[in-house]
């Protein structure tokens, strides 16, 4: 019985040990799925630009239209946050504006 003991101990320890690392990989499992984030917004943003550029070639006398600046920003604040959660450089006041999600405007 001691023996088994005895033998059981190095795996106890290697488990222990396993658990403490769980959140570092986690961390970095998130951080990629972050980055990867961040690259498809770079590409919608991308897709906004080129469709901008076709409104504007078509010139529709719609009375409502895509609103891209409002678009833009709101991209532009999602990157802003997941680059300061990636790269933190200090506390600092959170930005008290928020995404509009409204992006149909009337023509004037």
């Amino acid at each position: 019985m001691q023996r088994c003991q005895l033998s059981s101990r190095p795996l106890r320890v290697l488990l222990v040990l396993s658990l403490f690392s769980l959140p570092v990989m986690a961390s970095a499992a998130e951080k990629d799925e972050l980055a990867l984030a961040l690259r498809q917004l770079d590409q919608v943003q991308s897709a906004l630009e080129r469709a901008k550029i076709v409104a504007v070639q078509d010139k529709s006398d719609g009375r409502f239209f895509f609103d891209y600046e409002r678009a833009t920003r709101d991209l532009k604040t999602m990157k802003q946050g997941i680059e300061t959660y990636l790269e933190p450089s200090r506390a600092q006041p959170r930005d008290k504006g928020s995404l509009v999600g409204q992006y149909r405007k009337e023509q004037p």
